[in-house]
């Protein structure tokens, strides 16, 4: 093995054991994504190589740990890049192998966009037909990363490759490639989600249409307006209102009235029935008119006692029922009718309120206690909170025998099935960086996820959605 190669080698390792122990520390409690990245450019030689320039093909792996910010973030890639070019010279062809690893720092590792800076280390080897050349690689750049769907991006890249032979050498590289994720952190949204569909209004359906009786032609009128049904009906059905010169009132209020008692679906029973001997009574309010002709003061008063009774007793037994026909029609034509929902609205207003109960007082925490709140879609605990968690950690270990509790919660975006996958999530995210401050101490903790179901502000704005990705940390002392 040549010294080049050797010194390869070693700077590989170096630059290895120089971005391992950061990647490891940040492995154990942030998303990490698998990458498979294929990409092609261009590989324009130093002057002393005196090669054309040609493009450049390049087949790379990485492993990506994703945090908040590039402080907390790293990713390493290893490739191989080939380019077979000819010298400038004699025109003999000359294939390039160029074997790198990279550690990738992403300014924003979370966003759609990713600009990254990039330093890596390697080798490259010459085969010149006649001899193969090889000489230690430093390479240093930047690049940027589009993600046209959750698990594909397009990249672009730009090197300058520093080479360690006879004297120092620099290349420029430059490609133009796509980037897969074969294992990505699914708690992890680069794109936005999708707007929810439009529901449809439907016009409501009225139920409050009651049909009315017409008292002077016994028919049946559908509809009426509902406010002006009970008060007319009222009217007729008083006894004070009728003429006292009727001979037969109760014949004329029991027929229409038990047009109406079928109409409602009230019992037989309660229908009046117009009694078959009354008309003996009626007849003899006309045979006391001939006697008066003798003596003329006479008819006068004997005329009230005849005709009065029989107005009496036959307007009685039907005030009952007229009155429960009154009753009943102004129930109906008052009762509001009940709103037309879809069946999933209606669910998802269940499920997902979009505000908190109206008069119910903000929850307040029982101390110790902390909150950490959440990005839109994600379940990793941002590193602002990490200072709270710390000390309610300290507050146990400190406190044998006491219990904590934590709650998971989300907005109302998104199905209500995810979105209890989601709090589920962000509960298990919070215990798991709550006991790690722990070490080995055994703590009681009591875990619950509620999904949208609770919110604290309105879902309307994204201020309020905000507040309800949340998840709470309660501590009963012992």
């Amino acid at each position: 093995m040549t010294r080049s190669v050797k010194k390869s080698i070693a700077t590989v390792l170096f630059f290895v054991a120089l971005t391992y122990p950061q990647s490891r520390a940040a492995a154990e409690s942030i998303s990490r994504d698998i990458t498979f990245n294929v990409s092609a450019g261009g590989l324009t030689f130093s002057k002393k190589d005196n090669l054309r320039t040609e493009p450049v093909f390049d087949v790379r792996i990485g492993y990506d740990i994703l945090g908040t910010n590039i402080t907390d973030s790293i990713g390493i890639e290893g490739g191989l890049s080939y380019v077979s070019t000819f010298s400038k010279k004699d025109n003999t062809p000359v294939n390039a192998y160029l074997f790198r690893v990279d550690a990738t720092y992403p300014l924003f590792p979370r966003k759609r966009i990713v600009p990254f800076l990039s330093l890596g280390a390697g080798g490259m080897f010459m085969d010149r037909g006649t001899s193969m050349d090889n000489a230690p690689v430093l390479a240093y750049g930047l690049g940027l990363k589009y993600f046209v769907q959750e698990f594909i991006a397009m990249r672009l890249d730009v090197r300058q490759n520093i080479l360690f032979a006879i004297g120092t050498r620099n290349d420029n590289q430059f490609m133009f490639g796509l980037s897969f994720l074969l294992d990505r952190d699914k708690k992890i949204r680069r794109l936005p989600l999708p707007p929810p569909p439009p529901v449809e209004k439907k016009t409501p359906i009225s139920t409050s249409a009651v049909p009315t009786i017409d008292f002077t032609t016994e028919k049946v009128v559908e509809p009426a307006a509902p406010a002006k049904q009970v008060e007319p009906q009222a009217k007729q059905v008083e006894p004070e209102a009728r003429p006292i010169e009727l001979p037969l009132p109760a014949a004329v209020v029991a027929a229409p009235i038990g047009m109406a008692a079928q109409a409602l679906g009230l019992p037989k029973a309660e229908l009046p029935k117009a009694p078959a001997p009354e008309p003996p009574p009626a007849r003899a309010v006309v045979q006391p008119e001939p006697q008066p002709v003798q003596p003329e003061p006479q008819p006068v008063p004997a005329a009230p006692p005849v005709v009065a009774p029989p107005v009496q007793t036959q307007a009685e037994p039907a005030a009952p029922l007229e009155q429960a026909v009154v009753d009943r029609i102004a129930a109906d034509s008052l009762t509001p009718p009940p709103p037309h929902v879809p069946e999933e609205e209606m669910v998802a207003s269940i499920l997902c309120p979009l505000d908190p109960p109206a008069g119910t007082a903000p929850r307040v925490l029982k101390q110790p206690a902390a909150v950490v709140m959440f990005d839109s879609g994600s379940a990793v605990v941002k590193k602002q909170f990490q200072p709270e968690i710390d000390k309610i950690a300290t507050y146990v270990m400190k406190h044998p025998g006491s219990s904590v509790y934590i709650e998971g919660h989300a907005d109302r975006v998104g199905k209500p099935e995810m979105n209890m996958k989601l709090s589920q999530e962000r509960v298990d995210s919070v215990k798991k960086s709550l006991t790690k401050g722990m070490k080995s101490k055994k703590v009681k903790v009591v875990t619950s996820a509620f999904g949208c179901r609770v919110p604290v502000d309105t879902n309307k704005g994204e201020k309020g959605r905000r507040k309800n990705r949340r998840a709470t940390i309660e501590v009963t002392k012992p």
